[in-house]
Order: C-alpha cells, then structure tokens, then sequence
C-alpha cells in the first residue's frame, strides 16, 4: 500500500523532523521519504487541514471481555475502539471470569488479534485467578510473548506474593504493573473520601490507601532491585510518596496515571454520575493539578486510558450498587489534547510506553516502519453513541464535543481512518 501524508506538522521528539511541516510517503509500511512537497498518482492521500502525526500511542493496561466476558466487549471491537482513539498498540489486562494466567490464553489473543492493524499485547496475570493468593507461572508466560504481569486493577494485598513476582520477573528483564491501594482503608469506598462524597453521604476512598501502598511497594522494589509500575496514581499524596524514591530509582521505578483524572474532580459526581464512578477515583482540584504538573515534570512517565467496558446491566443501578469503570479508548487522545503540549502527551503516550516495556520503538525518520497517529487541530469533533466502538456504553463523555480530532492511525501497512 502507498500512502501519502501532505503537510503533516510531526510531533516526535525522537526525530529530527520534530515540529517542521513535511509530506511523508509510505510505501509497503516502511516511510520512504519525508520531504516539504511529495506528489505520487498511486498513493492513498490524507491532506487535512491541521494535520499532525506522530508515533503511533501506546495503551497500557486496557480491559475487554474476551474471554469470558463477551457480552461486555471483544477483542474485535476493543481493536476498532483503539484504532479509532488513535491508538497502534494496546495491551491487554486479565478480566475475572478468565485471567491471563497461562501460555495458552496468551496465544488466544494473539490469534484473535492477529488480522488487526493494532499490535496487542497480553499482560500476564501475576497471581492465579487474580485472588492474591498464590503466583502464576511468570517465566512461561514471560516466554509465551508477556510483556508484563499485573493483576489488573486488583491490588496486591500480600507483600510476600509482590516481593516473590518481582525477583520471578528480574530472571528475565520483565516488570511488574501494580495499581496501590490498601484495601483495609478503602472497603466499600464508592468515590474519593472528601467533601462531595461526605455531602452526597458516600462512603469514600481515602488518598492514604493509595500512598501507604506506593511507600511499601517501593520497599520491596528497594529490596529486589526489580522493575516496576505504579499504576493509575491518582492523588497529590501519592504524587508525593513516588517523588521521594523517583530519581535515586531510576530505570526501575516508573509511575502511570489515567487521563480520567487529569481532566475531571469528584464534582462530577455530584449527580451520582455512574460512568464516573472510576478505579482509581476521580480525586480534588489540587490532586488533579498536582498530576497534571507530575506529568508535565516528568514524574509521571505514561497516561492511560483506563478503558474498562461495563455491560448496561452492571451500570444502570443505583450509584452504590453500579460497577467502577468507564471507556477510554476513544476519548483519551483528543481529551490530552485539550490540556498538554503535544510533545508532552505524545511522549507520555507514545515513546515511554514502548521504551519502559520493551517494545519496538517508533520514530519518523527515511526507512522506519511507518506506525504512526494522525489527527486534526482547531477541528470540532462531538463524541456520540453512533461513533462508539465497543459493545458496552458506559462513556461519560457521550454528546462531548473536542477541539481536536483523531483521524485515524497507519501501521502495519493500513491506513485506518477514524
């Protein structure tokens, strides 16, 4: 396949044609030249006002229903949903009712995903059937083609099952994904614990479940000498914890956080909003400004989408009954776009993801393989039902309209157009 790209503006720190304005031509999926005026008869053309690409954005940590939870989402449609948000590679969390917890799980999801345009990765459980009891067989899966081991958003309770995961995935350059969150203090929390969740008369999650388990967790990776993610920290307190251990922890300890909270505060809640009834929770002002400047400064290495399907059922209940989650694939990018500086989203979302996590870098340069994030600037893009991707409808930004607009992504010679 030919493809040209006419007066793109590249975001790609990497390159050296970072912020020029240039034509990129694409043939057989390998970029073959970038130049201020290119002109081919046989190309596929995207010529949009305000268009800019850049490495293709990475996801970390998304959720789909299959297998064993079909009716929420399949891989199928959370591929489209990714390709649509401008996404070229996710990677998939375990769900309950089937966890990645062996080699073959892992081969499903590589069959199922293979005639995707989108690469996906599986992320292998890190205890058997995510209970936090007993450890999974890391290494085979290491071998089978994980990229990491987490237990998703459930978090590791037992200290002596994380120190054991973390020397397990040391044997073999891996890393270890956990989200914090002392379960002792947060044990029926519906929300953040604050003044809104104390005015709607909500039990809340303290931020201290939260930075109690990031201090532990950093113990044990002192003590392994591992790898490891904090995953979706969500509060100014967290923040705080991760900065004292951050720099002397260097290319070991790495933090990530979902776009949910650089975005919205509780306040959202105050209608008992169950699509915003999220893990981690949607925090104050200041925890959301405190993560904003911890991505800005680079404490925060990667944003996520935190996408999590919820079928009708689990979400049309009353707010203390409803599921946590919300959709995220397709509103993250054009989300950032409103709130960060393009190279800062676009490293946060493209080039440190595939850094920490080992996999092939992306960068615009002549003779690269082309994997690349198009999308258009100044360019009013309303979010609605009928562009949802996935089998689930659990959105909070339905009917949203964004200043920007993914148009779509190229990789593995496709172009796919939003």
């Amino acid at each position: 396949m030919v493809i040209l790209l006419k007066k793109a503006t590249i975001v790609d720190p990497l390159s050296k044609y970072h912020g020029k304005r240039q034509d990129i031509l694409i043939e057989k999926g390998i970029i073959t030249k970038i130049a201020s005026s290119i002109s081919s008869k046989k190309a596929k053309t995207v010529d949009a006002k305000n268009l800019h690409v850049s490495p293709g954005w990475v996801d970390i940590g998304v959720h789909t229903g299959e297998p064993g939870l079909e009716h929420r989402d399949i891989l199928a449609t959370t591929l489209d949903a990714a390709s649509a948000g401008g996404f070229t590679r996710i990677s998939i969390f375990s769900n309950d009712a089937h966890p990645i917890d062996q080699s073959s799980t892992i081969s499903f999801i590589k069959d199922r995903s293979s005639n995707s345009p989108v690469y996906c990765h599986a992320i292998g459980a890190l205890s058997q059937n995510l209970e936090g009891e007993e450890i999974t067989e890391l290494i085979d899966m290491h071998h089978s083609g994980a990229i990491a081991f987490s237990d998703g958003l459930h978090s590791i309770q037992k200290a002596g099952l994380l120190e054991r995961a973390l020397h397990y995935v040391k044997a073999v350059d891996s890393i270890v994904i956990h989200r914090p969150n002392d379960k002792t203090l947060s044990l029926h929390s519906q929300m953040h614990e604050g003044e809104v969740s104390t005015t709607l008369g909500v039990p809340g999650m303290p931020d201290i479940a939260e930075s109690i388990m990031i201090d532990r967790d950093i113990e044990i990776l002192k003590y392994t000498d591992s790898k490891m993610l904090v995953h979706l920290v969500s509060s100014q307190k967290g923040i705080q914890h991760l900065k004292k251990e951050k720099k002397t922890l260097e290319n070991q300890l790495f933090a990530s956080v979902s776009y949910h909270n650089l975005i919205e505060t509780d306040e959202a809640l105050s209608d008992f909003d169950v699509n915003r009834k999220l893990s981690p929770p949607l925090r104050t002002s200041s925890d959301k400004s405190a993560l904003i400047k911890a991505v800005q400064s680079d404490l925060i290495d990667i944003i996520c989408s935190n996408h999590v399907p919820i079928e009708i059922e689990g979400k049309e209940k009353e707010f203390i009954y409803a599921e946590k989650g919300a959709l995220g694939l397709q509103t993250c990018g054009v989300s950032l776009l409103e709130i960060l500086d393009p190279e800062v989203f676009v490293t946060k979302l493209a080039i440190n993801p595939r850094k920490i996590f080992n996999l092939p870098q992306a960068t615009i340069e002549k003779g690269a393989k082309a994997e690349l994030t198009l999308w258009a600037t100044k360019t009013e893009f309303q979010f609605t039902r009928a562009d949802n991707k996935s089998l689930s409808r659990n959105s909070p930004f339905f009917d949203k309209t964004f200043s920007n607009k993914v148009l779509g992504i190229v990789s593995q010679d496709k172009l796919v157009l939003a």
